[in-house]
């Protein structure tokens, strides 16, 4: 509020000066009210940017989401026009009824160029579906041989995986032997993934293998071509079975030594096969399952750019079919080797049929580690002492090392003691003097000499003290010193003999392992 204006000045001048002054305040009042609503205003407008910047850039996002929709929707009805779309739906629920027991129709199924899977699908689905209560039983088109050698034709790996996994969930023998003929074999892309790389499907008819689920001959088989893939002498693989030696059965963290390594592998590898791993693995593993809906929900060679652009817009989060599990890479037949060789929960069948691959490698590695292995060297303990080091073994110690710990120490003490002759000297000397005086008759001045006959002697006593103390403290200390070395001898003895069962341990315990091992790989 502006300041009043007095009207009881004494004169015009003064009234004047009064008028201007609040004049001049509610000039300024009103200045600083207008700048305030200006910035108010300013802040508002900027408010109101800010939000309108916000709610076009929310518009513009919902504009480019419904943009991303619209295109996924538009590759989606490009996608259910294809007739490849609509085999693949097909056969899928052909075999989705049949693995949850419900009635199933078998899918009459187009030729459709380049796709593998309609004639596998054709020529394998009566198969399954026979003696299936409430199932379609007519007679296939084609036969069930023309059918698949169209199907491997156009992709041999997917037709044959696809003839194992069916033949795998479905119980049809007819088809996972034939299957696993080709597949143990060829094709090397199934059987190494880029550079050298084993992949999952090829993993799984490893271990359903060597489990059994194909017969005996398979195992044969299965060993075969293994061999031809593994490379016992890689160089780069020695340091990684060197520690997969030497921390074998490490619990807790703790490294165990070499006796205890090589003990609980020469157990590990003594175990005998259960007959429940096939079991269990079925049991447990889904695989051949879950690779059959890969391949059925894999897209076509004519869906594969539809499906990867509408992957590429993000807005699908279910899983990546143009990449299917079953093509990944499991590891380098070295790495799964080592793995089925060292890990106590892997089934024994596998694990013999790695130590049966692997046993020259091992043996290799074994004696490696024993010839690196030397006798241990003799254990030195320092003994140090007034700045001294004194090196003790189990022989003893250098005696020149002693000697200048020694006089270290000596230096520290004063054991010379007093000078008896100059103490003695003196009480004569005073003595005389007493005598002296007393024969000349002056008795008050050999009385003070007499007296001090016994300075000396009490100073000599002193000294004399002294010193024993001192040397009764250096000799505590040689004694401790040569205590100390004394134990360190004995500890070292100990140490060397400890040392010394403990390498011969890790010596007996490799032979022992060596022993239990093949002389070389059956062929």
């Amino acid at each position: 509020m502006a300041r009043t204006v007095s009207q009881w000045n004494w004169s015009d001048f003064s009234q004047e000066w009064s008028q201007t002054a609040a004049i001049n305040e509610l000039t300024d009042e009103v200045g600083a009210e207008r700048r305030a609503r200006r910035r108010e205003l300013e802040s508002v407008q900027s408010e109101i940017g800010e939000g309108l910047q916000r709610v076009d850039s929310r518009v513009d996002a919902v504009a480019d989401r419904v943009g991303l929709l619209l295109a996924w929707t538009d590759l989606r009805f490009q996608l259910l026009e294809l007739d490849e779309y609509q085999a693949r739906r097909e056969i899928r629920s052909a075999f989705r009824a049949l693995a949850e027991g419900r009635p199933a129709r078998r899918p009459d199924l187009p030729d459709l160029p380049g796709y593998w899977l309609p004639p596998a699908a054709a020529a394998i689905l009566p198969l399954v579906f026979r003696g299936r209560p409430g199932a379609d039983g007519k007679a296939p088109a084609g036969g069930l041989t023309t059918g698949l050698d169209a199907a491997r034709d156009r992709d041999a790996v997917r037709a044959e995986l696809f003839n194992l996994a069916v033949g795998r969930c479905f119980g049809q023998a007819v088809l996972v032997d034939a299957a696993f003929l080709r597949l143990i074999h060829d094709p090397a892309d199934l059987g190494e993934c880029d550079k050298g790389l084993i992949a999952n499907g090829w993993r799984a008819l490893w271990e359903h293998a060597a489990l059994g689920a194909f017969g005996p001959a398979a195992v044969v088989q299965l060993t075969g071509r293994l061999r031809e893939l593994f490379d016992p002498d890689d160089a780069d693989e020695a340091e990684l079975w060197d520690a997969a030696i030497t921390g074998f059965g490490a619990a807790d963290g703790q490294t165990p030594t070499l006796a205890e390594a090589c003990n609980a592998l020469r157990v590990h590898l003594a175990a005998e096969p259960a007959t429940a791993d096939l079991a269990e693995l079925e049991r447990s593993d889904g695989r051949w399952r879950r690779y059959l809906e890969e391949l059925i929900e894999e897209p076509s060679p004519a869906e594969r750019p539809i499906v990867g652009e509408m992957e590429a817009l993000g807005l699908d989060d279910g899983p990546d079919r143009s990449r299917p599990s079953w093509a990944e890479p499991a590891g380098t037949p070295a790495a799964l080797l080592r793995r089925d060789l060292f890990d106590p929960a892997a089934p024994v069948a596998l694990r013999r049929l790695a130590l049966d691959l692997a046993a020259p490698l091992l043996r290799a590695r074994l004696a490696h580690i024993e010839a690196t292995a030397t006798a241990p060297e003799p254990t030195v303990t320092a003994v140090r002492r007034r700045g001294e080091s004194i090196d003790v073994t189990a022989a003893g110690h250098d005696p020149a090392a002693l000697a200048l710990a020694e006089a270290r120490i000596g230096r520290g003490f004063d054991t010379d003691g007093p000078s008896k002759p100059l103490h003695t000297a003196s009480a004569v000397v005073f003595g005389v003097w007493a005598v002296v005086a007393a024969a000349f008759g002056q008795w008050a001045l050999a009385l003070g000499p007499a007296l001090a006959i016994v300075v000396p002697v009490i100073a000599y006593r002193r000294a004399a003290a002294k010193a024993r103390r001192q040397t009764e403290a250096r000799d505590e200390r040689l004694a401790e010193l040569r205590a100390a070395l004394f134990a360190a001898r004995a500890d070292a003895s100990e140490a060397d003999k400890a040392a010394a069962a403990a390498h011969q341990a890790d010596r007996t315990a490799l032979e022992r392992l060596l022993a239990t091992l093949p002389e070389r790989a059956s062929e």
